[in-house]
C-alpha cells in the first residue's frame, strides 16, 4: 500500500547454542545490569540468522538510537515516490506525491496520532526531495541529506529534528508498523514520534525503563532491522548501501560504545548509539551495531539497551559479554 512498505519477513530464528553462549557470558561477567537487554545475531555464511537474547522484547527508551527509524523511513519514502512516478511524467511531481500519498497517510495514521494536524503528520515533499525531470525520479535534496548525515554520523539532535519534521509523524510511525517493526496494538517495537526538541508535539508509548517515550524500541525489533540491512534486504540495494555508509561513518567518527573497550576480539563496522537521561536520575546507553570477529571474519548484529552510563568503563561489561559469547559460539 503506497506510500508504506510491505511487511518485512523476519529472518531471526532462535539459536540454542548462541543462547547458551550468551547466558554463560552474562553469568560470568560482573557489571552488566539485570535490566540491560542484549541481542546477538550470527550472520552465518549459510544464510541462517540465529539469535540469542536477554530481555529482547523489553520496550526501552533508547534516545538517539531511534534516529535509525528516520533514516529507514526516508529511504522507504524515496522508494515509494519513485514507484508512484514510474511511467507517465507528471505535470508537477510534488503535487503528484501529495495527491497519491497524503490521504493514505491521514487515513492510516496510528491511533495515538488521531488528534494531530496535517503539518505534524504529512511529509514535506519539496523539503525531502529534488525532482529530476529527465529521469522522472526523486532523490534527496542536499539539505535533507546533509541533515540526515549529521543526525546519524554526528548524532546531531537539531539535524535529526529537521529530518523528522520533513518526513512527518504520520509517515514515520505507520511505515514502521506496516513493515512489522512496530505492533500498534501492543505499543511495542520501533517507535519514533518525537523530533528531539524541535517543536512538534511528541506522541509517547509506554516503556519499561522510563516514563512514556517518543523514542523507544525493543532489542529484538532493532536487531531485526539491522539484520535485514546487513543482508541488503531492507529497502533496496542503493538505499541499503547508503544507510550502511552513514552507519560506517558514525564508527569512523567514533560514535560507538562497545568498541571503546579495545580488548575485545571484534571490530565494529556500522553503529548507531543512544544516550539519554531517564526519570530515575541517571543516563542509559544503547547501541545497535554490525561487528566482525577478528580471526574468522564472521559478522554479527548486536543490540544492547538500558545500560547505566557513567563513562566509557560502564559499557565495558556489555562489550565483554558480547566478546565472550561470540568466542564461545565460534570456538566452543
Amino acid at each position: 500500500m503506497l506510500p508504506f512498505p510491505d511487511a518485512k519477513n523476519d529472518p531471526l530464528v532462535h539459536d540454542d547454542a548462541l543462547q547458551l553462549a550468551l547466558d554463560t557470558a552474562i553469568a560470568s561477567t560482573p557489571g552488566v545490569s539485570n535490566s540491560t537487554p542484549i541481542v546477538i545475531v550470527a550472520l552465518d555464511p549459510d544464510g541462517r540468522r540465529g539469535y540469542a537474547g536477554r530481555l529482547e522484547f523489553m520496550e526501552c527508551y533508547s534516545a538517539s538510537l531511534l534516529k535509525v527509524a528516520a533514516l529507514y523511513a526516508a529511504f522507504e519514502l524515496r522508494k515509494a515516490g519513485n514507484q508512484l512516478l514510474a511511467g507517465a511524467v507528471p505535470a508537477n511531481a510534488f503535487q503528484a506525491l501529495r495527491d497519491g500519498f497524503d490521504e493514505v497517510i491521514r487515513v492510516n495514521r496510528l491511533p495515538r496520532l488521531a488528534s494531530l494536524e496535517d503539518r505534524h503528520l504529512l511529509p514535506k515533499y519539496e523539503k525531502v526531495f529534488a525532482y529530476d525531470p529527465a529521469a522522472n525520479i526523486v532523490n534527496f535534496t542536499q539539505d535533507f541529506w546533509n541533515d540526515m548525515s549529521a543526525a546519524i554520523a554526528d548524532g546531531s539532535n537539531p539535524a535529526a529534528g529537521r529530518c523528522v519534521q520533513r518526513l512527518g509523524f504520520g509517515y514515520l510511525t505507520t511505515a514502521a508498523s506496516e513493515a512489522n517493526f512496530f505492533d500498534a496494538d501492543a505499543d511495542h517495537g520501533i517507535w519514533l514520534c518525537g523530533d528531539f526538541g524541535a517543536g512538534f508535539p511528541p506522541q509517547r508509548i509506554p516503556c519499561e525503563n522510563d516514563g512514556p517515550t517518543a523514542q523507544g524500541t525493543s532489542g529484538y525489533q532493532m536487531a531485526k532491522l539491522f539484520t535485514l540491512l546487513a543482508d541488503a534486504r531492507l529497502v533496496d540495494p542503493a538505499g541499503d548501501a547508503a544507510m550502511l555508509e552513514l552507519l560506517q561513518l558514525a564508527v569512523i567518527k567514533l560514535h560507538l560504545f562497545l568498541n571503546r573497550d579495545t580488548s575485545v576480539q571484534y571490530v565494529t563496522l556500522h553503529s548507531k548509539i543512544g544516550l539519554g537521561p531517564v526519570a530515575a536520575g541517571f543516563s542509559v546507553a544503547s547501541e545497535a551495531l554490525i561487528a566482525r570477529e577478528n580471526s574468522t571474519g564472521r559478522r554479527f548484529v548486536v543490540v544492547f539497551q538500558n545500560q547505566r552510563f557513567a563513562g566509557d568503563a560502564s559499557v565495558f561489561p556489555v562489550a565483554g559479554v558480547v566478546d565472550a559469547a561470540i568466542a564461545a559460539y565460534l570456538f566452543g
